[in-house]
């Protein structure tokens, strides 16, 4: 690193060390700068938020189209933003339409066919496929969230990871849930082990000139990658901890507006869910990262919803296999409701931060809500309840109910809904896992700007 470069850095070391931030939020009477471009955007950011167990298959349906749109009773917390969703119908994992638990959750962002083998096996889920691009940008790759807390060993004699892992950055790498909010939070704002990480590389990059000299041309290609990846953290390290910004967007908190979090795990379901939805917009909000997947519950989930009024105060999983019985169905409608209203809580506030040029976040995301099977009482996984929410920089339109159900079964698979945002974000992808194409239905216009800007 030239020796400017290291001054410079020594310098942001104090300022962060005394925990100011020099990240300028986005003002008004600044506008857009003289000479500026596309970048003054705000960036497209993509979150998978995700209830398990499914839907009460009677109370899950919408008709219609802009202010005409009708929700039914469980999607009706949605109504104040129906110009900005869109509602899916007949979307479907290919390879697992029915059976047991295990092969209908953790291939849900992935559309890999996983077999029941004692080591966890899948396929790259779109939402690290999207990371890998994004978060070359921000200091943090991605966040993988939950509320419920994941079970270790086997289950069913298959990796218990299989019933609570969506998120794979590899066909061997599932990547484990955070649920402790604390942790979420340090990972996003302390900056300390960053700045320790940041010397150590120079080290390393100091070393590699001596080796460099008496390597053969295999092993130069092999160290000039490996110099490369300590570069590329070295720059994640650099936004980390001295986000300056002098012109184009900037993000619209300068610090966090939430104290860091207990130590320990809450133990109010509704307080724990809401922390997680307040953590994940305030790594958007200050430009932490652009990519976040949160899965309120687990497979089989053990969670209670007995605080909720008229409901059953029995495992989720167990009111799921209703049977048609009425007081099941109520229980599981009412969950199934307050689900959304959780995805409603955020979209509220979204909706309130201006990010310049006239738009607001939820102008400038992609959300994906629903769940991993339709009625969970047959593990029936034909049709995904998904809910599309955001206008991905305005390129995505709302206040749409689409039905993909008189389409060829190749149109129906949810890879192809997955290639399409992936391209919305500005991911060059020909194909995603069994996919044969982008979903046309989606797109408004050509315009692409965005996560990669």
């Amino acid at each position: 690193m030239p020796q400017s470069s290291r001054r410079k850095f020594k310098r942001r070391t104090v300022l962060a060390g005394i925990g100011a931030s020099l990240t300028l939020p986005w003002m008004e009477s600044l506008g857009r700068p003289a000479g500026a471009t596309e970048a003054t955007a705000a960036p497209v950011r993509f979150g998978t938020l995700v209830f398990a167990n499914g839907v009460n298959p009677y109370e899950w349906w919408a008709k219609g189209e802009g202010d005409q749109l009708q929700l039914s009773r469980t999607l009706r917390p949605l109504q104040p933003f129906r110009r900005d969703i869109t509602v899916l119908n007949e979307l479907h994992v290919f390879n697992n339409t029915s059976g047991p638990h295990w092969p209908l959750f953790s291939n849900m962002l992935s559309g890999a066919q996983f077999k029941p083998t004692l080591l966890p096996r899948g396929a790259e889920s779109i939402d690290q496929v999207i990371a890998r691009h994004t978060g070359k940008l921000t200091p943090v790759p991605s966040l993988v969230l939950a509320v419920e807390p994941a079970e270790s060993g086997l289950r069913g004699g298959v990796p218990s990871v299989y019933y609570g892992t969506m998120s794979w950055s590899s066909p061997n790498t599932p990547i484990p849930p955070e649920v402790y909010p604390r942790a979420v939070f340090d990972r996003l704002f302390d900056t300390s082990g960053l700045l320790r990480q940041h010397s150590v590389l120079d080290a390393v990059l100091e070393q590699t000139k001596t080796v460099d000299r008496n390597l053969s041309a295999r092993d130069h290609r092999k160290l000039e990658e490996f110099q490369n990846s300590v570069r590329e953290l070295e720059l994640r390290i650099e936004r980390a901890t001295s986000e300056n910004r002098l012109e184009g967007w900037r993000p619209s908190l300068s610090e966090p507006n939430m104290d860091r979090p207990p130590e320990t795990l809450p133990q109010d379901v509704r307080e724990h869910m809401k922390m997680m939805l307040d953590l994940l917009l305030l790594a958007w909000q200050m430009d932490k990262t652009r990519v976040a997947t949160l899965i309120f519950n687990r497979d089989v989930s053990h969670m209670k919803f007995g605080f909720l009024d008229g409901v059953l105060n029995d495992q989720l999983h167990g009111i799921s296999h209703h049977k048609d019985d009425k007081e099941k169905l109520a229980s599981y409608q009412r969950i199934n409701q307050f689900h959304v209203e959780q995805f409603a809580y955020l979209l509220s506030k979204m909706s309130q931060i201006d990010e310049g040029n006239g738009t607001t976040m939820l102008d400038n995301v992609i959300l994906l809500f629903g769940s991993n099977m339709f009625n969970g009482d047959s593990h029936d996984g034909r049709n995904l309840p998904l809910v599309l929410a955001g206008h991905g920089g305005v390129g995505l339109p709302g206040g749409r109910a689409i039905d993909f159900s008189s389409k060829p079964e190749e149109q129906q698979r949810a890879c192809n809904l997955y290639l399409s945002i992936a391209q919305l974000m500005g991911v060059s992808l020909p194909s995603f896992g069994d996919s044969v194409g982008p979903l046309d239905e989606l797109i408004w216009r050509s315009r692409r700007r965005g996560a990669l800007e």
